[in-house]
Parts: C-alpha cells; structure tokens; sequence
C-alpha cells in the first residue's frame, strides 16, 4: 500500500528574467508558493509515511537554497556583471532557463534525493497567484 502525504504553503521570493519571454526579458521577481506531496509506504512501527516535522525541515532546507536569490542560468554566468552596495546571493541553475518548470524540477530534485528513494515527490509550484507548474519526481 502507498500513501500520500503533504504540506502547502512554503515561499520563495527571488528574482530571475526569461530570455525566451520577450515579455519578462528583464530583471524582475515572483512570490513562489511551494506545495509538497510525498507517496510512499505506510511504516508500521511509526503509523507515519513520513513524519511531517522531518518533511517540513527536508522542504525549508529545500527553499533555502532559492529564497531572496537572482536565479541565473549557469550558460549566462559570464554575460553578467553584478556591483552593488547591498547584500545579493546568485542561485545559478544548471537549465537554460530560470523557469518555473527548472526551480520546481531542482526544488523537486532536492526533496526526492533527501528522502530516498521508497519516495516519489510532487511539487506544485504556483508562479504567483495563477500559474503554476506540476513536477513528479523522479
């Protein structure tokens, strides 16, 4: 028997462009909401497919890894110069695009690869209010 499992409500806030939208070709940031499903099996000794306060720590150390960063294609690393009097941390993602679709993959990616592999995650990633990517992993 498997079981489903899940927790809402997790943010990132960071910034990125998309060079293959000529609408959102410049500099801008989003507000993700992360929600997580874990499926799995049910383990007798604890009643728990997975016990939420571990699920919990596993996604914010997850979140960690993006929230409050520039998400930077590894591929245009070079193309950009960055000087500031401010604090500003580059996530670079190995994809060619900072996407919704990229960061929920790796964010996805982080969860599955944490857990094991008895887990299959499914993360749904809401680009602000309306759009959003479902990603199954693996």
């Amino acid at each position: 028997m498997k079981v489903k499992v899940g927790m809402e409500g997790f943010t990132i806030d960071s910034a990125h462009y998309t060079l293959s939208s000529p609408r959102d070709d410049q500099l801008h940031g989003h507000t993700y909401t992360v929600n997580v499903e874990v499926e799995g099996p049910l383990h007798e000794e604890s009643g728990f497919v997975i016990d939420f306060n571990k699920l919990r720590e596993i996604v914010k150390e997850a979140i960690a890894l993006w929230d409050h960063k520039f998400i930077v294609p590894k591929r245009d690393m070079d193309k950009i110069q960055i000087r500031s009097p401010f604090r500003l941390e580059v996530k670079v993602i190995d994809s060619p695009f900072p996407t919704v679709e990229y960061i929920g993959t790796e964010v996805a990616k982080y969860i599955s690869k944490t857990l094991g592999t008895e887990y299959k995650v499914t993360i749904k990633i809401y680009e602000g209010k309306d759009s959003y990517a479902v990603i199954e992993y693996p």
